[in-house]
């Protein structure tokens, strides 16, 4: 029950992070405004894109392999 709490937490996060990086290149926002939200993006993905997406691949792995037990 927690990995499953902990994937959709991680999917939230991934989502509000893809939202702050789109609003980067949509909106014209200056850049000091543009600098917090990326900032933001990257906090919100504790590091970067593709850290973020193995993470949640080896929580799926993680919560694949309990259901077998």
């Amino acid at each position: 029950m927690y990995c499953r709490n902990s994937i959709i937490l991680h999917l939230i996060r991934g989502i509000a992070a893809i939202s702050l990086i789109f609003a980067v290149f949509l909106f014209q926002l200056p850049l000091l405004l543009k600098l917090f939200l990326v900032v933001g993006a990257i906090l919100l993905l504790r590091g970067c894109p593709a850290c973020w997406l193995l993470s949640l691949i080896n929580k799926l792995q993680t919560q694949k392999g309990k259901q077998y037990e």
